[in-house]
C-alpha cells in the first residue's frame, strides 16, 4: 500500500503555508494543491520551488473571492463580481443552471496561472470537492486532459462518518465514472478532526486506514495553522512514528 498525504489550500494564507511545510518537513504532508488566486500565492509558489520533493497540483475553484475570469456569467455573483458562495453554486450545479463552458474557462484561467510560474502540475482536485457534481467533474476532465495532468483526486471515501447508503452508491458511481475518463487512486479518506478531544479515536480510524493492503490512498488534510486539531494530531510523535513505517508518496510517482 502507498499512501498520498495530500493538504489542501495552498497559497491561500501565510499561516497555513507555514504549517503545510512545516507538515512536509516532519514526513507527513508529500502532496499539496495550490489555489491560483489565494491571497498567499506568489509566496506558495516560491516555497514549491525550494521544496522539491513536495507535490503541487491545482485546488481548482468555484465558490467565495478565487476567480480569476471577471465575464462568466453563469458562475459569478455581479453584485460583487465574483464567484457565488457556496450555497447558491452548490444549487446551481445541482440544477445544472450553469454553462460548462464557463467553469471550463475559469479552470482553464487557474491552471494556466499556475503553469505560468514553472510549475508541474501533479494532479487537480476542487475546493469543497466541488467536483462531485457533474458538471464541475466533466470540465475538469477536459481541462485536465487539455494541459496533460493524469490524476484527479476521487470522491470514493473510506470510513466516511455518513453512512447514508444513497451517497456511497453515488460515489461508487462517481469513481467509475472519473477511472474511465481519466486517471485517480483508489480512494481517499478525510480525517475529520475538529477537536483534540477524540485522540484516540483518530489515532484508531488512521490504523484502520493503513490496514488496506493493494491500494493506493490519498489522505486529505486541511492544515489551515499550526494550533488546530487536524495539525496537533497529524505531528503529534505517536502519528509520526506511524507513519514512517508506511510508503507516502505523492501524485508525480504514480504511473501514467
Amino acid at each position: 500500500m502507498s499512501i498520498i498525504i495530500n493538504a489542501d489550500d495552498f497559497g491561500l494564507s501565510e499561516q497555513g503555508d507555514n504549517t503545510i511545510i512545516m507538515l512536509h518537513e516532519l514526513g507527513v504532508v508529500s502532496s499539496t494543491t495550490l489555489m491560483a488566486n489565494g491571497e498567499d500565492f506568489s509566496r506558495a509558489v516560491d516555497l514549491s520551488k525550494e521544496y522539491k520533493r513536495l507535490g503541487i497540483g491545482v485546488h481548482l475553484c468555484l465558490d467565495g473571492p478565487f476567480n480569476i475570469g471577471k465575464e462568466f456569467c453563469s458562475i459569478l455573483d455581479r453584485n460583487t463580481n465574483q464567484f457565488y458562495n457556496l450555497d447558491k453554486i452548490l444549487k446551481k450545479l445541482k440544477t445544472f443552471s450553469v454553462d460548462k463552458s464557463d467553469i471550463y474557462k475559469e479552470y482553464c484561467l487557474q491552471i494556466e496561472k499556475v503553469l505560468d510560474h514553472n510549475i508541474h502540475i501533479s494532479h487537480l482536485d476542487h475546493h469543497h470537492n466541488l467536483h462531485k457534481y457533474l458538471p464541475a467533474l466533466n470540465s475538469m476532465i477536459k481541462a485536465a486532459k487539455k494541459y496533460k495532468i493524469h490524476y484527479i483526486r476521487p470522491q470514493k471515501m473510506l470510513l466516511h462518518k455518513d453512512r447514508n447508503f444513497l451517497k456511497y452508491v453515488y460515489r461508487d458511481i462517481h469513481h467509475l465514472y472519473l477511472k474511465n475518463r481519466l486517471n485517480t487512486v483508489d480512494t481517499y479518506f478525510n480525517p475529520e478532526i475538529t477537536d483534540n478531544l477524540h485522540y484516540e479515536l483518530h489515532f484508531t480510524r488512521l490504523t484502520e486506514v493503513l490496514k488496506f493492503k493493494n491500494r493506493i490512498i490519498e489522505i486529505m488534510l486541511h492544515p489551515i495553522d499550526i494550533n488546530v486539531p487536524e495539525t496537533t494530531f497529524y505531528s503529534s510523535k505517536l502519528v509520526l512514528n506511524l507513519l514512517s513505517n508506511q510508503t507516502i508518496i505523492n501524485y508525480n510517482d504514480l504511473k501514467v
